[in-house]
């Protein structure tokens, strides 16, 4: 059995990956709902839209049980989003977004028998600095069993069931990876090559932590002054959350939907939401959070440089970067001056999975293994 190639970001916002080229994206809201059973008076058009899994796995603390993921689980009161007490590498909603998504690629692009589809993958994923001593446990849980995903109410895939094996489990930190990214195009060829020879740093804010990588000259991770604070975005959208309940009374259905409102390119939606079919402004209420989140980011910055004065370039990745960017400048502009450096939306998003990629180009390589990957400008 050919095996598929998957790099997947489990961010803790969405996971983000690309399948078998950099051509083929997937893309899931970090949410899941425990549902037995769901009614339905007309499928979703999407498939990723009416996610509704039955999962069985021995890497699973629950070992089985049923979940609306995804977009669907958004729509459900009782849904979890990741919180500040649980390691990515040691959850089960780690673990049910990643199967997911794969046997939806899965269950699209393989033969089925029987309404049984075989799928074997070699995956490329990573952990945050903080949990990069799990990485060999993660990958072991991986490996060591057989993943099955059975669809049950969701459009066009009910009913079909995928067996999960994976051949190889590469298990990346993810900041040494936006590295490997900032410096390796798609095709393998050398990118920005002017910071070839300097000190980085790579500033990634999720939702639960941020993580500061050191990059040195040579290219190599400054074990010493690398390392994860648990400090990140997601307690922050809680607080506007439950907020904007109590003015407004108006609930936020996921964290990922008040992301849509605060980082929207149109101005007319950006902080705005509507009350009873009123336009209503909520700057009063998210620019005093975020300015408080900025200014402890800014603080760690701040603190890392003094400890690292060779650094030359900061780049602020990850979503939380994106949410941040503003007040982030802001701070910046009158304080230290430092060279910050931001990346484009999209860019920003799919850094990490676009990393891993990468990594598994170079992987496959070196292991003689013929892939078909596809060199785009994605």
């Amino acid at each position: 059995m050919n095996s598929r190639l998957a790099s997947m970001d489990i961010g803790n916002d969405a996971l983000k990956g690309y399948l078998n080229s950099f051509d083929t994206t997937v893309y899931i809201p970090n949410v899941i709902a425990k549902v037995e059973d769901r009614q339905v008076v007309e499928y979703e058009k999407e498939e990723l839209a009416g996610l509704h899994v039955e999962i069985t796995s021995s890497a699973l603390k629950s070992k089985n049980g049923r979940f609306a993921v995804g977009k669907l689980a958004m729509q459900y009161d009782n849904n979890d989003e990741l919180t500040t007490d649980k390691d990515k590498h040691n959850n089960d909603q780690t673990l049910i977004l990643l199967l997911t998504s794969l046997a939806y690629d899965a269950a699209i692009n393989l033969k089925a028998e029987d309404n049984i589809v075989e799928a074997s993958y070699i995956l490329s994923t990573g952990l945050p600095l903080a949990e990069a001593a799990n990485r060999k446990d993660f990958r072991k849980k991986l490996k060591s069993t057989i993943h099955e995903v059975k669809f049950l109410k969701t459009p066009k895939l009910e009913g079909k069931t995928v067996r999960i094996t994976f051949h190889e489990v590469l298990v990346n930190t993810e900041g040494f990876a936006a590295y490997m990214d900032l410096m390796m195009d798609n095709d393998g060829s050398d990118r920005n090559v002017e910071l070839q020879g300097k000190t980085l740093m790579i500033n990634d804010i999720g939702g639960l932590s941020t993580d500061t990588a050191i990059i040195t000259a040579d290219g190599s991770i400054d074990n010493t002054n690398s390392k994860g604070v648990s400090e990140g975005v997601s307690p922050y959208l809680d607080e506007i959350i439950e907020s904007v309940y109590n003015q407004y009374k108006y609930t936020f259905k996921s964290r990922r939907e008040l992301i849509e409102i605060i980082t929207s390119e149109d101005p007319e939606e950006r902080n705005h939401i509507f009350v009873k079919s009123n336009r209503t402004s909520i700057d009063h209420i998210v620019n005093p959070i975020l300015q408080k989140l900025a200014e402890s980011e800014y603080k760690h910055i701040s603190r890392v440089w003094d400890r690292v004065p060779a650094v030359r370039y900061s780049y602020q990745i990850g979503g939380g970067s994106l949410i941040l960017r503003p007040y982030l400048k802001e701070i910046n502009e009158r304080e230290h001056k430092f060279a910050l450096r931001f990346l484009k939306k999209e860019e920003s998003i799919w850094m990490i999975a676009r990393a891993y990629l990468k990594i598994l180009m170079v992987w496959s390589a070196n292991q003689g293994i013929e892939t078909p990957l596809l060199a785009t400008n994605k």
